[in-house]
């Protein structure tokens, strides 16, 4: 099995998904969350195409997250970076999901500050764990074994599910984010 297929069985799998029945448990309720959030971000990639902006919005809608510029302000993290292909946006939008939700309003609370970096590099781990990388070329070339890094190469992308694939991560990112953020306000309330 592809690592694109592991992914996205992961988001729209069966096997995958929480108790969906009237008695539910609390962490089969947030096992529905984070199902939603996942399958949100894959949707939100698959009709918007911006990789930072599908995860973040995601994690933001669903946990009710304020922040009504992040959206503007991720615009340009797609692609790695304004296309450039460093850091996944997927990455970039699960780590300003998490900033927005645990970080504090400036430079006066450093515990709450150590809070946002101890669950961004638990997220960060779990990426990587996965992907082997956080870069948005080496995340592709988890994906479908090369790099789509030029236009001659997007109908070749396509037909390797290159969309799809990162579609997945974004769903996969998204879903990591909301859980450090879900684990980590648990811990501070």
């Amino acid at each position: 099995m592809s690592l694109i297929d592991d992914l996205t069985r992961q988001i729209w799998g069966p096997e995958e998904w929480a108790a969906y029945d009237a008695t539910s448990s609390h962490l089969e309720t947030q096992n529905k969350l984070l199902d939603a959030i996942a399958k949100s971000a894959f949707t939100n990639l698959r009709s918007y195409s911006n990789c930072c902006r599908s995860t973040v919005w995601a994690v933001q809608t669903h946990l009710r997250l304020p922040g009504d510029e992040l959206l503007r302000a991720s615009s340009t993290l797609a692609g790695g970076i304004a296309g450039t292909g460093e850091t996944c946006g997927s990455v970039l939008g699960g780590l300003l999901a998490i900033g927005l939700a645990l970080g504090s309003d400036g430079y006066h609370d450093r515990s709450q500050d150590a809070d946002a970096q101890a669950a961004a590099r638990a997220f960060i781990e779990a990426f990587l764990a996965t992907m082997g990388s956080t870069r948005c070329y080496g995340v592709q070339e988890a994906l479908v074994g090369w790099v789509c890094d030029d236009a001659s190469k997007v109908e070749a992308w396509r037909d390797a599910n290159g969309p799809i694939g990162c579609a997945a991560v974004c769903g996969f990112a998204a879903r990591l984010a909301a859980k450090q953020i879900l684990k980590h306000q648990a811990i501070q309330n």
